[in-house]
């Protein structure tokens, strides 16, 4: 999902091109890797940037096997960048820093706007899951251990020196932000997606209620976020257990991590939209044992109904950008591949203000949000 509430640029027509001239130029990758090679597209996403796998190919691909010579996978950005000033670099020296486990850049080209990066795999958390992976309820576990690690390690390099050398700490999921994802829900999902053309009143309605669910969402204790934690955003992959080999999670997509909500990656991941698909498929979690997990893991007190307000209006929020999200990809953009997840969404949407149905404001936004079709 596309970090923030600015619309992501498409990278240019260009991106093969660059690729291209970074293969030819590199200073990292093995000559296997840099002559004869097949170049395959990976998934894009909603985000600045795409990927694409580099493997030895031809003659060279026996080579390779011989020299147990791996891949490796180019992410290509929108357009060049300056040389350090690309946040997925910072924020991979924090996460090392973090003792969290994510690829290794083995190369940049700030100047073509290319990186290379250590190849983890096409094992994603989701697929994993749909999968029926006999591990996967343990890699739940592990993630829920991760975003604690995360933030209690963040609070240590909080206050030391180091911590102005990583923008995440300068940053922040605040109420202003929260407001204007939820301003790019009604336009790019209320308006371009469902087609909804909300009247003065109603609209002004909305826009109140979204100012304070704004307030509401990031108004609670703080701590360090990834800032999109969900099952396609963690990577399993080989690692020693204590009975045998088992999967370990690797964490991708960590460039926008900033201060938020401490619950904001908890809801990222139990609030999912990837896997909440309904049907047979659930998730091979209980949200209230993944909860728990966590307040023992990041030492957070209070009692649980408090809790779930305050989580569940973070959750709502987040639940409604994504849906923003959806809507742009699908109206503008034309990726259509986001339509599967609107449904799952405006469920989870309107089970959490149910949940709230006492509170007149939830009432309100239910009412508003009634009408809205979710095909």
């Amino acid at each position: 999902m596309t970090p923030g509430a600015i619309a992501p640029k498409a990278p240019r027509s260009d991106a093969r091109t660059r690729l291209n001239i970074f293969l030819r130029r590199s200073r990292s990758l093995a000559p296997e890797l840099r002559t004869e090679v097949a170049v395959e597209p990976l998934v894009k996403e909603a985000g600045e940037r795409v990927y694409f796998r580099i493997r030895p190919a031809g003659r060279a691909r026996t080579a390779a096997r011989e020299r147990g010579m791996a891949t490796v996978v180019l992410s290509v950005m929108a357009e060049p960048y300056a040389p350090g000033s690309l946040p997925f670099a910072n924020s991979t020296l924090l996460y090392r820093e973090l003792r969290v486990r994510t690829p290794r850049i083995l190369e940049e080209a700030p100047e073509l706007g290319v990186i290379a990066l250590e190849d983890l795999g096409d094992e994603l958390l989701q697929v994993v899951w749909a999968g029926g992976g006999a591990h996967v309820s343990a890699l739940y576990d592990e993630a829920v251990d991760i975003i604690a690690r995360i933030q209690r390690e963040g609070a240590r390099l909080a206050g030391t020196p180091a911590a102005s050398g990583f923008r995440a700490f300068s940053a922040r999921l605040d109420a202003a932000l929260f407001l204007r994802e939820l301003r790019f829900f009604t336009e790019h999902f209320l308006g371009g997606y469902a087609g909804l053309r909300l009247s003065g009143p109603s609209l002004g309605e909305l826009e109140s209620l979204f100012g304070s669910l704004a307030e509401e969402a990031a108004g609670g204790p703080a701590a360090l976020a990834h800032r999109d934690f969900h099952s396609r955003n963690l990577i399993a992959g080989e690692g020693p257990g204590a009975s045998g080999e088992i999967p370990v999670l690797r964490v991708i997509d960590h460039q926008d991590s900033r201060i938020g909500p401490r619950s904001y990656d908890l809801m990222s991941l139990v609030r999912d939209p990837y896997v909440a698909t309904g049907g047979a498929s659930h998730p091979p979690f209980r949200e209230s044992d993944l909860i728990s997990r966590f307040c023992d893991a990041a030492g957070v007190r209070g009692r649980l109904p408090g809790l779930l307000a305050e989580f569940d209006a973070v959750a709502l929020q987040r639940n409604l950008k994504a849906l923003g999200t959806y809507g742009f990809q699908v109206s503008r953009r034309g990726n259509d591949v986001y339509r599967r997840y609107v449904a799952p969404t405006l469920r989870m949407v309107r089970e959490n203000v149910e949940r709230h149905s006492e509170r007149s404001d939830r009432r309100r936004l239910g009412i508003l949000l009634a009408d809205v079709p979710a095909g």
